[in-house]
């Protein structure tokens, strides 16, 4: 009995042991150690204050990014978040709130959810099986309490939904044979009244049963003045009221048995609108409107019973109107201007003739802009008067919360969930490095004031060294926070600590630390706005002049363009300290041409600047800055540059001319048309600009050496379309810029977007849907010259060499992926690793040696890795040598398998997940073995990566005392044995 227990518990320990593996981990110490993960939300569309919770004040809010979000009203922190699907189906139309819960709309009205306020659960969702409006179409819906029913208009079909079980109750069409477009709504006890308009016609209103969905009246109104750009809106008080924008005309109709618009004009009213671009009408409260003239002029218009409209209150520069109510007060909210970074804060109340109860100034520095929406909250306090809470969203995309003292409680940066660009810039050199470079002074200099010159360096370095150690020692808080901050931003020993250069959609710069995820500095540039590219968004950034070259200082460009003009605009400052260059006190160079193409100029002048060169649509090209003309006047005939054209799908090179009568001028060299017809322009990527090429060939496993293909003029192009069966498909395309040759092409039917890519050395890795097999694949391809390189010094594509050997293989990868990049390193000898955002939030560091097309399906000899001979412990406990011999030569290829398998130690962010990321930046250390890499999206995210481990540092386990201690032991015992000797050897000479 006890042999067979002992055998049971033998075989449950060996089952046990094959089920259990070692697992791969973070101690708690390391986590944030050498990374930094920050959340955000976007730019606020809607919010709502929820003054319920016992664990604290909330503020739900919903916004442009497609999250809905609770955030903490003390201290603006994420208390939790929801992120809906990307694009249309997941923008949010409106945001409710019902009881405890929260109510959303998204998907143009077809996506109903309702969320907790406490923990942003989840409690039901219904899909409405409705036909979606158009993208501009403006949603309509009322919120019923007593009956628990919310009523949703959209376009041709109304329909309701239970509040307490998301049950749609019915749903009804909207009969709509004169081509009438319904977008307002009004509902009393028993009906809705869907309004419809008929462009230039007459205005429709549907009486609809809200018991039983069914249409019980259509009734029509004349109204040859209505138009898509009329303004309209529909009270509380059962009138609507539209103004004209082109007459400058109110028309008001009383619902629901009104049959005649009631007209009166904007100058009636004493008012006078300068344009019709900015006019606005937003309903208030009751029968209170707001019309906005222009983006500092609004007007409170009221209707009388009768529908005649009346001015209530004209408000001048004015630039936000809201509206909010403190117990049964409606009050009306108004921001204005004071001084540069103060705004005042108006209240007025609607029932007692507009009388004013609150009056406050709101500090906001204009780096924010100015504010677009005012989310109040007010109520009534217990002494006298009213209190207020302010949540004010600003032309910047930050969020800003007030209380009742005017001073900001906290500030989101929401900017920084629209990062377009991004470099990464290096720190200037501390005052005693920078001495250095002083201290041999100019070559032109004689030999005493060269001398005199290194004794006055050498003593101020000194003089700097003291200095800095007593400050390491004595109490340096009386330094100011810039002093501080300046202090700390100068260059490490290995060059790790960078300023991230951050350019954002909203026309806002940031220069973030790379080590702590500290904001060092920030710029906004009101006017800039951003070049549009189907669904892409981009404000290129120009690295004019690193720190590298001392005593000019580094200069970074951003170019977008003008607000108003739309001409190009440039953003001129330093990266360091974020301060305008050059140009006044400003840093704008607005213009006087469209831009339709940029680059860098490779050369740069004396003062080692690299000028900007632009091309405006008629191909005449400009310098920027103007000084730098020379500079490409010297080599303007070697300059070529390129353009595709997304709308037309013609990609086109040009040549720049120069002659001192017409100036730089770009002429046409080739071009090639990628029919728009039948597939669209989806990514143009040309080489990392920053990548480095350390090994020109790869060596085989017969020792010969097969040379690497590298066009710097390479660029991939891939398009996406249908064929004649109105299958997808997705093409790829290799063109040489300069002379427009396609090197390489390849089809991947059945197959779509979104491709992701990645262009380094001599290959191309990117990833696509595989639509017939419904999977998402990764393919990679390589370019080779052969075992024989044509031009060993430097690559010409006017005289290229023979078509590249291309091999390329595809894997499945079991990962949606939004954003690729690769890894960077100083020199480039470190191996290559590729970094791939994934939609769960992870991001995985790939080697590229799991991506190499040369894999093999049937390895041989010269492609499997050496095999060392082995002793074998046989099963009789005895040992034999093994019988395999390696082979001569190898080449260290991994097996070919279909499937890249990647364990959850390659995710490097581990549980820091950061999601709708859509772009990754690597940039190289000082050393070799690191690589700096900052993720952005909704979510940031900076680390460093080791692709051939940390082989340039010692590890931070090193036991210094030991070897200490050891090389301490051994410089005193050779000293006692040098003596010994030598006493001895004076010993065996006296004998």
């Amino acid at each position: 009995m006890a042999a067979s227990t002992a055998e049971s518990m033998l075989e449950k320990f060996i089952l046990i042991s094959f089920i259990i593996q070692l697992s791969l981990a973070l101690y708690a110490d390391q986590v944030g150690k050498f990374d930094w993960n920050q959340k955000y939300i976007g730019k606020v569309k809607y919010a709502h204050f929820d003054q319920s919770g016992h664990t604290g004040k909330r503020v739900i809010v919903a916004t442009e990014k497609n999250v809905l979000a609770a955030l903490n009203a003390q201290s603006g922190a994420i208390l939790w978040r929801q992120i809906f699907e990307k694009g249309v189906s997941g923008n949010i139309d409106e945001l409710l709130s019902y009881d405890n819960d929260i109510i959303t709309i998204s998907g143009r009205g077809s996506m109903i959810r309702s969320w907790s306020m406490a923990t942003g659960g989840l409690h039901w969702e219904t899909s409405a099986q409705v036909t979606l409006p158009p993208t501009s179409y403006k949603l309509q819906l009322f919120l019923s309490s007593e009956s628990k029913t919310l009523v949703v208009l959209m376009s041709e079909q109304i329909y309701a939904v239970s509040l307490t079980s998301g049950k749609v109750k019915w749903i009804t069409n909207l009969s709509n044979t004169n081509a009438v477009s319904y977008k307002y709504m009004h509902i009393d006890a028993d009906h809705a009244y869907a309004i419809g308009i008929t462009d230039g016609s007459h205005v429709t209103v549907a009486t609809v049963n809200l018991e039983t969905g069914k249409v019980t009246s259509q009734d029509s109104v004349a109204a040859s003045w209505i138009t898509p750009s009329t303004e309209c809106e529909v009270l509380t008080t059962a009138k609507f009221v539209c103004f004209d924008t082109r007459m400058k005309h109110f028309y008001s109709l009383l619902l629901p048995e009104g049959r005649v618009f009631l007209a009166s004009t904007l100058s009636d009213l004493a008012l006078h609108a300068t344009t019709t671009k900015d006019v606005m009408l937003a309903q208030l409260q009751g029968d209170t409107v707001a019309l906005r003239l222009t983006p500092t002029h609004h007007a409170l218009i009221r209707l009388d019973a009768a529908g005649a409209v009346h001015l209530t209150k004209d408000l001048r520069q004015v630039m936000v109107v809201g509206t909010t109510s403190a117990g049964n007060t409606p009050l009306v909210l108004t921001l204005s201007r004071s001084s540069t970074d103060t705004l005042k804060l108006m209240a007025y109340n609607l029932n007692n003739d507009m009388a004013v109860e609150i009056e406050d100034l709101i500090n906001l520095p204009s780096n924010h802009g100015s504010p677009e929406k005012l989310f109040p909250y007010t109520f009534i306090r217990r002494e006298s008067g009213f209190g207020y809470k302010l949540l004010i969203s600003s032309e910047d995309h930050s969020a800003a919360f007030f209380s009742q003292a005017g001073d900001i409680s906290w500030v989101r940066e929401e900017a920084l969930a629209s990062i377009v660009s991004v470099e990464m810039a290096d720190l200037p050199v501390s005052e005693i490095q920078a001495k250095f470079e002083e201290e041999f002074g100019s070559e032109h200099d004689d030999i005493v004031t060269m001398f005199n010159r290194r004794i006055t360096t050498q003593l101020s370095e000194l003089q700097l060294y003291i200095s800095e150690t007593l400050d390491r020692f004595l109490d340096n808080s009386k330094l100011t926070a810039y002093e501080k901050k300046k202090r700390a931003l100068v260059r490490d020993d290995f060059n790790i600590h960078k300023i991230i250069v951050a350019v954002t959609t909203a026309g806002k710069i940031f220069g973030i630390d790379n080590l702590s995820g500290e904001l060092v500095w920030q710029t906004f540039v009101p006017q800039l706005i951003p070049y549009q590219h189907g669904d892409t968004q981009t404000l290129p950034l120009f690295v004019m002049r690193t720190t590298a070259h001392f005593p000019h200082p580094p200069e970074y460009a951003v170019l977008g363009k003008h607000q108003v003009t739309g001409k190009g605009m440039l953003y001129v400052f330093s990266p360091i300290s974020g301060r305008p260059l050059d140009i006044g006190i400003t840093g704008i160079v607005e213009l006087d041409y469209f831009v339709r193409h940029a680059f860098l100029l490779v050369q740069h002048d004396a003062h080692f600047l690299r000028p900007i060169i632009l091309m405006d649509p008629d191909n005449k090209v400009y310098v920027y800055p103007p000084s730098c003309e020379d500079v490409l006047a010297e080599t303007a005939s070697q300059q070529y540059l390129f353009s595709a054209d997304r709308d037309t799908g013609v990609l086109t090179g040009y040549n720049i001319e120069y002659s001192k009568s017409s100036g730089f001028v770009s002429s046409p060299v080739w071009t090639a048309n990628l029919p728009r017809e039948s597939q669209v322009i989806a990514h143009v990527v040309p080489k990392m600009a920053n990548d480095h090429v350390h090994s020109q060939g790869r060596v085989l496993g017969d020792r010969s050496v097969l040379y690497k293909y590298l066009n710097p003029n390479l660029v991939v192009v891939t398009t996406e379309g249908k064929d004649e069966q109105e299958k997808s498909y997705v093409n790829l395309y290799l063109i040489d810029v300069i002379t427009g040759q396609i090197v390489f092409s390849a089809n991947h039917a059945r197959s779509t977007g979104p491709v992701t890519i990645v262009h380094s050395e001599n290959w191309v890795v990117y990833t696509y849907w595989n639509q017939k097999l419904r999977r998402n694949e990764i393919a990679a391809l390589e370019m080779y010259e052969g075992k024989t390189q044509s031009n060993t010094t430097a690559f010409s594509s006017l005289a290229p060499p023979p078509p590249p050997i291309v091999e390329r293989q595809a894997y499945i990868l079991p990962y949606i992926v939004t954003a690729m990049a690769a890894t960077v390193t100083e020199k480039g000898i470190t191996n290559k690793h590729i970094l791939l955002a994934l939609a769960d939030g992870g991001i995985l560091e790939l080697p590229k040696a799991l991506l190499d097309p040369r894999r093999p399906i049937n390895p041989t000899a010269e492609h499997r890795p050496k095999v060392q001979p082995k002793r074998k412990w046989t099963f009789w406990g005895t040992w034999r040598s093994s019988l395999e011999q390696p082979p001569a030569k190898e080449e260290g290829l991994i097996p070919y398998m279909p499937e890249i398998s990647a364990p959850k130690e390659m995710i490097v962010n581990y549980n820091q997940s950061v999601f709708n990321i859509h772009g990754i930046h690597s940039a190289p250390a000082g050393l070799e073995s690191t690589s700096l890499v900052f993720a952005y999206g909704l979510d940031l995210y900076c680390t460093r990566v080791w692709p051939s481990k940390m082989f340039d540092v010692l590890k931070d386990d090193f036991d210094y005392w030991l070897i200490s201690v050891v090389l301490t032991a051994l410089i005193f015992s050779s000293i006692l044995l040098q003596k010994m000797a030598a006493r001895k050897q004076l010993n065996a000479a006296w004998k």
